[in-house]
């Protein structure tokens, strides 16, 4: 009986004999015959092996870290010693930004939107109208009784148009220009862009009367507007 408890004894030992030695942060995981690539580097498990002991277990596999893709506001001004204009930071803008694709629409580059090349089709229109113009858009290419030059889809129109969100619209902007708020050479792509406020597709949480707007006027800020008010209507379609 003797002998039987001093081998279980030694046998406990040898197995806490690494976790005892051990004495950095183990995180308690459940992962049967886990192997060191499949945990992140650094990462140290008491787990089962690959061969079905326990023991522990230190992770090689690289810990891959995603980049931000929100791009730079183009802001150059510095008022204090600690905003944009000092870090810079943010993706830079592609180079053309702009590509006309010759057939109604525009390409940014950036983003990889699709835009209606004219920006004032169906003129300033309360919420409600702007989506009914982007529904007629699709369906028949015209916008408030006027064709909206869209020749994308083998000389006729594409029928996935609609109304930007706030950000799709937001991304538009240049917040270093002003009337309109838009990256410079701009107008050598669209047409008729308004020094305005422009509607995006998205209600107001706080208050489903308004509706984000976007001000191409005031260095593209972003703003609400009652659903009665008039805007401008800019359609987006995704890019491919």
């Amino acid at each position: 009986m003797f002998f039987l408890r001093f081998c279980t004894a030694i046998i406990g030992i040898i197995i806490l004999a690494p976790i005892l030695t051990y004495s950095g942060p183990l995180d308690y995981t459940v992962v049967p015959f886990v192997r060191d690539s499949d945990v992140v580097n650094g990462k140290t498990f008491l787990e089962l092996n690959s061969a079905g002991s326990q023991g522990l277990i230190t992770g090689t596999q690289p810990q891959n870290i995603v980049q931000s893709s929100v791009q730079k506001t183009c802001q150059t001004a510095s008022y204090v010693t600690v905003n944009d204009a000092i870090s810079d930071k943010g993706v830079a803008s592609s180079s053309p930004r702009f590509t006309d694709n010759s057939n109604g629409t525009v390409t940014d580059n950036l983003t990889g939107l699709i835009w209606l090349q004219n920006a004032n089709v169906a003129g300033a229109r309360i919420w409600a109208d702007a989506l009914t113009d982007v529904e007629n858009l699709n369906r028949d290419g015209t916008m408030n009784g006027t064709f909206a030059g869209d020749k994308s889809n083998g000389g006729s129109h594409q029928k996935d148009w609609r109304l930007p969100n706030r950000n799709e619209l937001s991304s538009l902007t240049d917040s270093s220009n002003n009337n309109p708020a838009l990256p410079s050479g701009y107008s050598g792509f669209f047409s008729d862009v308004q020094s305005d406020n422009y509607w995006s597709s998205d209600t107001l949480k706080g208050g489903i009367a308004y509706a984000w707007i976007v001000n191409m006027s005031d260095h593209g800020i972003m703003d609400t507007a009652n659903k009665t008010e008039t805007c401008y209507v800019w359609p987006v379609r995704a890019g491919k």
